[in-house]
């Protein structure tokens, strides 16, 4: 007895249905033969008897259903109705395929099925023209063709009744055959009872196999599992224990792999997000690293690419606010219309104005289905199809809009803005401090100007004060001696005792030079003091009108034209007329001179509103202009272009200090904007006159 628990389950399985069927072989062999044979006649009878009549069953309802169908489409029309006639003839076509495919047709049902074809795919076309067709309601020619797909139905009534007919029939033999089963199994019970014994030892052995069959596949899928192969599973067609637990193994197996791929996708998550974090830490160092606006985009691009591909990214800034749009920076394969520098006239409706406006992103997944912007069609047209955009907010303020486009429909989705969002956030930061960087730049650059005019103009000033100084002595120590000179060579020249002419002639070169001494004096003297005269509401139209008069002639002998082209009501100035008549006149002269060699030239005198409220005289002449290795002198006192003889060099430095002193600036520039002579322009505080000015500058 315990060698026999030592068995294996196949071992004592064998014995154990050996023994029991030889018992009970002789018994059960009639029952179990004829039995058998009795249900798979009633179950032939059933599976055919149910599939033919199901199919025919469903045919006729399904053109039932799409007849009721076509006649509420043609008497309501609408999209509704038309979407159930389609329905139904899907239906009716399934249906007859059902039919004509079942197998053990006879030939009567055969050729029932046949006639039953040309009518059913007449029916299925003209559903299909149906369809096609416009709606009934509106087109009568529809509702002749429904009329007329009802009537083509009506003409399937025989075909299907005699087919229900055929299966009935097919019933009753069916149901003969199983009486003739019966009796066949009692024919056989006594020979079945004999083969049965010899046949119970080969059946026992075959049946201990198919029990152990299941006991090693789960083994085999168990060690299986074990190496890692967790799609191993375990095909057991039994039931039992033996099912219960090929079915445990395989859930157990499901559920090992399903938790795999879980952990697997979140460690991928995990990973992928880790690489963002590091990507944002990457791009945020990128942006903070510089304040080149340029540079830091340009690497900011190349970092973000391999995480977020586009075809096109840019900054875009708002100009004029409500107005105005202007590209700022741009990195694209694909560039199209968008250029740096480029400018949009309007924002309105535009995605950027949107984001900016609503302080949140937007993504558009296909701008080939949905296109809700102005500019999404001039952008579908580029070639993309997927676009992000985000508002780009420092301190509370939106300062632009970032954009990303791309050629790959569906590109972006809402979990990109996990790395969008701060990364705009970092941009914003980069383009507010390179504006103020810019902004500092240029008020530093303001100052250092401002700085450097001032130090000019105290090196202007310590100079005219220092030549004034000497040219107030040298002045006062030369015009006693020089009025000696000049008046004994007056006496001798009045003197007829002086014959000789060569004598005459010496005398009159000193009187000459001495008359020339005694305007330089002169010069001197009026330098040396600067008189600020008697300040009063000055026209400037009518100092240059009164100051041509004197001139007028001088310049047409020398084949000069003056054009004049004065501002009309132009405002006044305070000043003293009689200095600013002696600047005009001094610059007109100075523009003559300039252009005596070539004897002839154009004198051009403009007025105008000049910046900061002044107003603006300037004389513009043909000459030859000024040297540029000259300019920074040309206000210095005693420094000339003209010839030895020909000039004092304290003009220009007397017309500088009379302009100052009224609060003025004198300015040259030379070649002026057509390449040629020089402009000397002269801008004036507008009059300031009140009850309690006085003669104040």
């Amino acid at each position: 007895m315990r060698r026999i628990r030592d068995w294996s389950i196949r071992a004592r399985f064998v014995l154990a249905f050996g023994g029991i069927l030889i018992l009970f072989v002789a018994f059960t062999s009639i029952g179990l033969i004829a039995s058998r044979a009795i249900r798979q006649g009633l179950s032939t009878i059933h599976e055919e008897t149910v599939l033919d009549l199901e199919h025919a069953v469903n045919l006729k309802l399904s053109r039932d259903q799409l007849m009721l169908a076509m006649k509420n489409y043609m008497v309501a029309g609408g999209l509704k109705e038309r979407m159930q006639v389609e329905r139904y003839a899907a239906h009716f076509e399934a249906a007859f395929r059902s039919l004509a495919a079942t197998p053990s047709q006879g030939a009567e049902e055969r050729q029932a099925i046949e006639a039953l074809r040309g009518t059913a795919s007449r029916i299925e076309a003209r559903s299909q023209e149906v369809l096609a067709a416009p709606d009934p309601l509106t087109h009568r020619d529809t509702r002749a063709m429904i009329e007329g797909l009802i009537r083509m139905s009506d003409h399937a009534e025989p075909l299907l009744q005699r087919l229900q007919e055929i299966h009935l029939s097919k019933i009753k033999t069916l149901a003969q055959r199983a009486s003739g089963l019966s009796r066949q199994a009692e024919t056989t019970t006594l020979a079945a009872v004999l083969l049965g014994a010899v046949g119970a030892v080969a059946l026992s052995s075959l049946f201990s196999g198919w029990l152990s069959r299941p006991i090693r596949a789960i083994a085999q899928g168990s060690r299986r599992l074990a190496e890692g192969n967790l799609s191993q599973r375990v095909d057991v067609n039994t039931g039992g224990e033996l099912g219960e637990a090929a079915v445990a193994f395989n859930a157990m197996a499901e559920r090992l792999e399903t938790s795999t791929i879980e952990k697997k996708t979140l460690y991928d998550a995990a990973a992928q997000r880790a690489e963002r974090i590091a990507a944002i830490n990457r791009l945020i160092t990128v942006i903070s690293s510089s304040l080149d606006l340029d540079a830091v985009y340009n690497a900011f691009a190349e970092e973000l690419k391999p995480f977020l591909p586009f075809t096109r990214m840019g900054i875009i800034v708002p100009e004029t606010p409500g107005k105005r749009l202007r590209v700022l920076q741009l990195a694209a394969d694909q560039p199209g219309t968008a250029k740096v520098g480029k400018v949009w006239s309007s924002q309105k409706g535009t995605g950027i104005e949107w984001v900016m406006t609503h302080r949140q992103p937007h993504i558009e997944s296909d701008l080939a289905e949905t296109r809700l912007f102005v500019e999404d069609e001039i952008v579908l047209s580029e070639g993309m199809r997927s676009t992000a955009r985000l508002p780009l907010i420092v301190k509370g303020e939106v300062v632009g809009a970032f954009f990303l486009d791309d050629v790959v429909p569906g590109r972006y989705t809402e979990g990109d803005l996990d790395l969008l969002v701060p990364l705009g956030e970092q941009l914003a930061i980069a383009i507010e401090n390179a504006r103020l960087h810019d902004e500092l730049e240029r008020k530093v650059e303001e100052r250092t100007m401002a700085l450097q005019q001032t130090q000019a103009q105290l090196i202007q000033s310590g100079k005219l004060a220092a030549v004034g100084t000497l040219a107030a002595g040298v002045a006062h120590e030369l015009n006693q001696p020089l009025m000696v000179i000049r008046g004994y060579a007056q006496e001798l020249l009045a003197d007829e005792r002086v014959a000789c002419e060569e004598i005459r002639e010496d005398l009159r070169r000193i009187e000459a030079q001495t008359t020339r001494m005694a305007a330089i004096i002169n010069h001197l003297r009026d330098f040396s003091r600067q008189s600020r005269g008697k300040r009063e509401v000055t026209d400037l139209n009518r100092v240059v009108t009164d100051a041509l008069t004197f001139l007028a002639q001088q310049l047409k002998t020398k084949n000069i034209a003056v054009v004049q082209e004065l501002l009309p009501a132009l405002p006044p100035v305070w000043a003293d007329p009689m200095q600013i008549e002696q600047v005009f006149l001094n610059l007109v002269t100075n523009a003559r001179d300039a252009m005596e060699e070539d004897g002839a030239g154009t004198i051009t005198i403009r007025t105008e509103l000049a910046a900061g409220g002044r107003v603006g005289l300037s004389v513009t002449d043909t000459g030859p202009g000024i040297p540029s290795d000259l300019q920074t002198r040309i206000f210095d006192p005693f420094f000339t272009t003209k010839e030895v003889g020909k000039g004092t060099g304290l003009g220009l430095s007397i017309c500088h200090g009379i302009v100052e002193e009224h609060g003025g600036a004198l300015t040259m520039e030379s070649p002026t904007s057509d390449g040629r002579g020089a402009r000397f322009s002269i801008a004036l505080p507008c009059s300031l006159r009140d009850d309690n000015q006085g003669d104040r500058v």
